[in-house]
């Protein structure tokens, strides 16, 4: 740990009360400002650093965002927000591929707070690790909390389809458009499986 002075580490902590300013007013500009100056007051803020990965995630610097979030976990102290820090963070390696972590990070986000949202992502991070029973019991987890969410039923259709139970394949894939499917990613993969298996219910 560095030895703040005490006057850098009342200053430090200005500059955070004006980094969540800025940020609960969507100002990302100074709110990367602001945390960066509160960093470099204290280099051991953990806040500081929390906003200052919100600043990257929220000006699409993915991979900046993310050095800064695991930054942010490594280090010791409350965090302001966990949950928001785990889903984001879940996100950036759900984008990147990186399944296994945000498997991990959507299961932190669980414990936390669970949600349809947290659910959804532990499955698919499972169903992208080929890993479908896990799958299926995270996405029915996800299901009972929002059985109105297009993207649950149409990874549990996936699921049905790639354990070969086709008339349930069928109705999730109903329900998926019913509740306003429109991810063209997503439609397009589920045809490519159902091609794959000589089904002709896909419209």
């Amino acid at each position: 740990h560095h030895l703040v002075g005490s006057e850098d580490g009342i200053n430090s902590e200005y500059e955070t009360l004006l980094a969540r300013l800025a940020l609960a007013k969507g100002d990302t500009t100074d709110l990367l400002r602001h945390a960066k100056g509160a960093i470099s007051l204290n280099i051991d803020n953990i806040h500081a650093w929390e906003l200052l990965s919100h600043a990257k995630y929220l000006m699409r610097d993915a991979s900046g965002a993310r050095e800064s979030y695991e930054r942010t976990l490594a280090a010791t102290g409350e965090l302001l927000d966990p949950h928001l820090l785990y889903l984001r963070l879940a996100s950036i390696y759900l984008e990147e591929g990186n399944y296994s972590k945000s498997r991990e990070m959507f299961l932190h986000g669980c414990r936390h707070s669970p949600s349809a949202l947290t659910w959804l992502g532990v499955g698919i991070s499972c169903y992208r690790m080929q890993e479908l029973g896990e799958a299926e019991e995270a996405l029915a987890e996800a299901n009972i909390l929002n059985n109105l969410e297009p993207e649950i039923w149409a990874y549990l259709c996936m699921v049905c389809l790639k354990t070969e139970r086709q008339a349930e394949a069928e109705q999730t894939y109903r329900y998926a458009l019913k509740c306003g499917l429109n991810d063209s990613r997503l439609l397009l993969e589920i045809e490519q499986i159902a091609e794959e298996l000589h089904l002709d219910w896909i419209s």
